[in-house]
């Protein structure tokens, strides 16, 4: 990911290129539009573990990862279409393709195609609707939504796990309605601004900047001056808390922007949807 970015670079090339840009804002700007889907992606592909075992080299299958498929790790999360299994983000709906039906009724994805990505595994139809930085998840049980429009039975049962499918089902109408992933239902996650000064120190870490770097080129220039972590305390404090994060992150943390709330039902989904995410700091 970045402001030069060739998807056909090498992967030592692509290590070196995420870590060179982390002092560009512009680098990570496209970002801000993005779903937590997309921030957990670009953290995954960071994963030396993951990029050994997508590679073919060593590691574990790609359902370790929470994955149908192995992704390319070279491709950020614009031109990548990472499946994630419903096991790792509940924002999958289910349901079954079913014969017949009032043509009024029945979802045709042929207009869609620049969005639809299908894995088959499990026995069941696995379908990506995404551009990269909004995504809708859909799991076939029975049946194929690749033969012409088809009616949809869908399976959603229960009380505190109805919350993300029925999310997903919203946004699948009103994308199957109007051709465009819904503004109210897709709306920018509020804490993108700080996922993404995570993710510029885990790159800044990994390119061999100190502390002291960090601090100054992600959070306040005063990081600068001579003795700042005694003439700054409270920005000291900020560049820890963000390093931790990272390392948090990078140890496996960003499982937790899958499992998270959904921006457009954010205040009012109910069970673990409310649970909150430890990204905020008063101090941004």
């Amino acid at each position: 990911m970045g402001c030069g970015w060739d998807p056909t670079m090498p992967l030592d090339r692509l290590i070196d290129h995420l870590q060179a840009n982390w002092r560009e804002t512009a680098a990570y700007a496209p970002l801000l539009a993005a779903g937590r889907p997309a921030f957990a992606w670009e953290w995954l592909r960071r994963d030396s573990g993951y990029r050994q075992a997508a590679l073919g080299r060593a590691g574990p299958p790609a359902s370790a990862w929470g994955l149908h498929e192995f992704e390319p790790p070279e491709q950020d999360f614009r031109s990548a279409r990472p499946m994630w299994r419903r096991s790792a983000w509940p924002l999958v709906l289910e349901a079954d393709a079913l014969d017949g039906g009032p043509e009024l009724e029945r979802l045709d994805i042929s207009g869609l195609r620049r969005l639809v990505s299908v894995r088959r595994s499990d026995g069941a139809e696995h379908l990506l609707l995404s551009d990269g930085a909004h995504s809708i998840r859909l799991d076939l049980l029975s049946g194929t939504l690749l033969e012409g429009p088809t009616l949809l039975r869908y399976r959603i049962a229960g009380l505190t796990g109805t919350a993300g499918p029925l999310l997903a089902l919203r946004q699948l109408l009103a994308l199957s309605s109007t051709g465009t992933f819904s503004k109210p239902l897709h709306r920018p996650e509020r804490r993108a601004a700080r996922w993404i000064l995570v993710l510029r120190a885990f790159d800044a870490m990994s390119s061999g900047a100190d502390q002291r770097a960090i601090a100054e080129f992600l959070l306040d220039r005063r990081a600068g001056l001579a003795r700042w972590r005694i003439a700054e305390p409270s920005l000291r404090s900020r560049a820890q808390r963000l390093v931790r994060e990272a390392k948090r992150m990078a140890s496996g943390g960003y499982r937790d922007l899958l499992r998270g709330p959904p921006a457009a039902d954010e205040r009012h989904a109910p069970g673990r949807w409310l649970e909150k995410c430890d990204f905020e700091y008063s101090s941004l």
